[in-house]
């Protein structure tokens, strides 16, 4: 069944800054992650796959209106998204692929998300890209977890709440007077000028810093990741 909504107001800005960059990358969030070529690739493909099927907001498109208006829809019953190990590219040098990983999104229609996975003589590389109009960080390590759980065989639970639907959710949230009677609240309290915000310098690194990022990546990195000397590739400014 196909679900159409409006934007969310936070889409609706990082679709205004896409528009006007039509063809360049804007707002990707490439990752590559190194994993350890003793991984069993077809398990790999087949958790990959599960994940993305059970997550449709990963298969939102973006269509305009006759008006021109941007609307975001989801229709699983027309996608056919499969990753097997046909799938899998094999590569000599990673470096020089990694400089034709990134590709600007197609805004219009297309899917807002690229997955690959790539092979040398020495490592598996898992390259993960989407547009941030469908996907956050937190987002983003909800996927690799649940990848995580599909490969070591448990079940994963279905996205039950879509981005679609949490727009639809927030449009109707806006005409309510609860929303009215916060937004004067927040006038009355905040009147949104321009203010000069001087921005507080760093902390000092405390004791035992690296301690505590180790612990952070326990915390953060899934299992399958994690043991398997994670190396993680992200360039702002990468120029196609």
């Amino acid at each position: 069944m196909k679900l159409s909504a409006p934007l969310t107001k936070t889409q609706y800005g990082i679709y205004t800054e896409c528009a006007s960059k039509t063809g360049e990358p804007c707002y990707n969030l490439p990752y590559l992650y190194t994993l350890d070529k003793s991984l069993d690739a077809e398990k790999l493909c087949k958790a990959i796959e599960t994940v993305v099927m059970a997550h449709p907001t990963l298969f939102t498109r973006i269509e305009l209106t006759e008006e021109g208006d941007p609307m975001q829809t989801v229709d699983m019953d027309k996608e056919d998204w499969r990753f097997g190990t046909e799938n899998i590219e094999d590569i000599t040098d990673i470096e020089q692929a990694k400089r034709q990983l990134v590709e600007p999104f197609n805004l219009y229609g297309d899917r807002l998300f690229h997955i690959r996975l790539l092979r040398d003589s020495k490592s598996l590389y898992l390259f993960a890209d989407y547009h941030h109009i469908i996907v956050d960080g937190t987002s983003m390590a909800l996927l690799l977890h649940d990848i995580d759980k599909a490969y070591h065989g448990e079940a994963i639970e279905k996205e039950a709440f879509t981005l679609a639907e949490t727009a639809i959710q927030e449009e109707k949230d806006r005409k309510t007077e609860t929303f009215e009677e916060a937004r004067q609240w927040y006038a009355r309290n905040f009147d949104c000028g321009d203010v000069f915000t001087q921005l507080l310098p760093d902390l000092e690194e405390p004791e035992h810093a690296e301690d505590n990022l180790k612990l952070r990546n326990c915390i953060c990195m899934p299992k399958l990741l994690r043991n398997r000397r994670i190396r993680s590739f992200y360039n702002y400014n990468i120029k196609i």
